[in-house]
């Protein structure tokens, strides 16, 4: 798989030549967690050029805004200081100092620094990694998909427990490793994630660095898992219902195999029948399913599109399509659009609609519909 999924190459060419990693995602029996045991973290290198800013669509500002007024609401995070880290390009740290006048710090090292205004709030990035070094006093730290990419994940979360004031929260966001091994959305793994959570897994990751955890669910269509913790001990909520890797993991490899076969076969038919195929969303899952199934732009699909102005006239690492705005599709008029995550099934059906376009839509996650 391409190292780096979110990294789309400015010419056909050298997204041909991604660089290319090994997943070897193992189960370890003793405390229940997933992860890729052939990780190399030192050839993981996050820098300006990494794109992966969800907020162009409706859907997910909707759940970036649910959960700022959740966290706003539910701790009163009214003029008091965040840190985020891993903020990409601060969506959700701008909206929680917008929301309550808060003033927040975010660290990653693929953005520039600056200092923005947010309503009456203020954002300050720094372009470094998130680390010892770094030690204002927070009453919120957080991340949104930060975790599952960390090879030195406990660190992390000691250090982001040392700065929370002693009434502080920690909120923290992961891909929900169920909803990939027990629902067998395989489109989720990708060589940046080491770490692939069940909610048992994440709960006890952070409780051994310091977290009592208040509040696990799953969020986003089952998608994600979002923990709210705090420093020191508290009463925990009721986990016997949590599900463990495995329960289903024996069956897993066979599935995976069936499910690579099935695409294989559906999507040649498509291709054979003349129609023209196109995959809606440039994200890691779509990276994943052209990959997995070795769909290059020779093989019948051209095109990927993204709202993401962004990711316009680039191309996919490893495959090499070329990524183009909804605009496009005017003037290729395609019949059929794979659509990569179902949560934004809706608003695509919408827009091409709304451009007088009427295609087959196949949603592939989690499983073929």
């Amino acid at each position: 798989m391409p190292l780096i999924g979110c990294r789309f190459a400015e010419t056909r060419a050298a997204a041909r030549q991604a660089i290319s990693g090994t997943l070897d995602v193992a189960l370890c029996r003793e405390c229940g967690h997933i992860y890729n045991r052939a990780f190399e973290p030192d050839r993981i290198d996050y820098a300006p050029g990494y794109e992966n800013a969800l907020g162009f669509s409706p859907r997910h500002r909707a759940e970036l805004n649910a959960t700022v007024e959740r966290l706003t609401r539910s701790y009163a995070l009214h003029r008091k200081s965040i840190v985020e880290f891993g903020c990409g390009a601060a969506e959700f740290l701008s909206l929680l100092c917008a929301s309550g006048g808060n003033h927040g710090v975010g660290y990653d090292p693929t953005q520039e620094d600056r200092v923005t205004r947010a309503g009456d709030g203020s954002v300050k990035i720094v372009a470094e990694k998130f680390g010892p070094t770094h030690e204002p006093a927070a009453d919120l730290v957080c991340s949104q998909h930060v975790l599952e990419h960390l090879a030195e994940l406990n660190g992390t979360l000691r250090q982001a427990r040392a700065i929370l004031k002693p009434d502080g929260i920690g909120y923290f966001q992961v891909p929900n490793g169920l909803m990939i091994f027990r629902d067998l959305n395989i489109w989720d793994l990708t060589y940046e994630h080491v770490s692939y959570f069940s909610p048992a897994s994440l709960r006890r990751a952070l409780s051994e660095t310091g977290f009592s955890v208040l509040r696990l669910q799953s969020s986003f269509g089952g998608q994600y898992l979002d923990a709210d913790a705090v420093a020191g001990e508290a009463a925990e909520p009721d986990s016997t219902a949590e599900d463990a890797f495995a329960d289903f993991s024996v069956g897993f490899p066979a599935a995976f195999t069936e499910i690579l076969g099935d695409w294989k076969d559906r999507l040649s038919g498509l291709v054979d029948s003349g129609r023209r195929v196109v995959v809606w969303g440039a994200g890691t899952k779509a990276v994943s399913f052209l990959n997995m199934l070795a769909i290059g732009v020779d093989n019948g699909i051209e095109y990927v599109v993204d709202i993401n102005p962004r990711k316009a006239g680039r191309f996919m690492p490893g495959t090499a399509q070329t990524i183009v705005p909804p605009d496009h599709l005017s003037d290729y008029v395609p019949d059929t659009v794979i659509v990569m995550n179902r949560e934004y099934a809706g608003e695509i059906r919408s827009r091409l609609e709304t451009m007088g376009l009427h295609c087959d839509l196949i949603v592939v996650s989690p499983e073929i519909t």
